[in-house]
């Protein structure tokens, strides 16, 4: 049989008070209010609880039975109530996270940071370098950041994939290669060398590829490697040019690299996107960590050309930098 809990409560605080009298004073309620609540608890019990004693009770055996069952329900109130309140404050909660290597890499780091900064209490889990988004269980994940719009298939019907930031592909080049010689450069350049390439899932790849498509150009790829760290290697190494964003390349200056302006075009820019849940759908804790980002109202994000034009010899991004096209500037990204 259902049990009303606030009958229980009721009980506890008149056996507690040790009378209707005080029971109806600390619950705010009239003593006739507390005596039906009392017949009522009686009747679902099938036996009398208390015996009247003057202005006080005393609790009979089913009584005495009924105290230490509405003082556990009590605890686990309190308990859940508390639970609340700390998840509320965002002091308690889980935030679970999926990316691509670049992505949770040079991307997320400083929101991170940031979130667990202001909100110890949340548990953070991120999953990064996620090449093949088909072996990823959905359900296991809150956020997907993703390089390509459709990267992500089996999303369910309550998310949804939003642009969220803006970043440009940059040619890199080994020091002393060749072609840093030319005053300036065109992308059919670039195909008598050998060129360092992402894996086939990678969405800096797809924009290069499309690129030279556009150009009606199309490019030796003999050399393949996984993640934008082996290709800054590859490339440092002296494999042969490379394509890496200039996000990456702000955090890497140790590299051994030149990097241009992508050839014949104006900057060939790279859109991320995220997967989140339709905002009835999200916790507070997600809410809270979008609001990081910027949020759902979307900060496009460009690059800051601090680096010199394509065409000037040497060109390199030592003071590149991300940065909001409107709106005030996420948390944690430079302005």
């Amino acid at each position: 049989m259902p049990m009303d809990a606030e009958l229980l409560h009721t009980f506890l605080t008149v056996a507690e008070t040790g009378g209707i009298g005080a029971a109806a004073r600390q619950l705010h309620r009239s003593q006739p209010a507390i005596t039906e609540r009392l017949q009522k608890l009686a009747r679902q019990v099938g036996e009398p609880l208390y015996i009247p004693t003057g202005r006080g009770v005393r609790l009979t055996v089913a009584g005495e039975a009924c105290l230490d069952t509405a003082r556990r329900l009590r605890e686990v109130t309190r308990d859940f109530g508390d639970m609340l309140q700390r998840r509320q404050r965002l002091q308690e909660g889980i935030l679970r996270i999926a990316a691509t290597n670049t992505l949770a890499g040079y991307f997320l780091p400083r929101y991170l940071v940031e979130f667990r900064q202001a909100h110890a209490g949340i548990d953070l889990h991120l999953k990064g370098g996620v090449i093949d988004w088909a072996e990823i269980s959905v359900a296991d994940w809150d956020l997907f950041f993703l390089e390509g719009e459709l990267d992500l298939e089996r999303l369910p019907a309550h998310y949804s994939v939003s642009p969220w930031m803006r970043d440009e592909i940059l040619v890199v080049f080994p020091e002393n290669h060749p072609l840093l010689e030319r005053e300036s450069l065109k992308l059919d350049d670039l195909l008598p060398y050998p060129m360092v390439w992402r894996e086939s899932h990678s969405g800096i790849r797809r924009a290069v590829e499309q690129e030279f498509s556009r150009q009606g150009l199309n490019p030796r790829q003999s050399i393949e490697v996984t993640g934008v760290e082996a290709v800054g290697t590859a490339v440092s190494a002296g494999l042969g040019p490379g394509f890496i964003t200039s996000a990456a390349l702000q955090y890497r200056q140790d590299w051994r690299l030149v990097a241009r302006c992508f050839p014949g075009t104006e900057g060939l820019l790279w859109t991320l996107y995220l997967a989140s849940p339709k905002p009835e759908y999200q916790s507070l804790t997600i809410r809270r960590f979008l609001a990081f980002l910027g949020l759902p109202a979307h900060v496009e994000t460009t690059v800051d050309h601090a680096w010199p034009a394509s065409g000037e010899k040497g060109a390199g991004l030592r003071d590149g930098q991300v940065t909001p096209v409107a709106g005030d500037p996420a948390p944690g990204l430079p302005a």
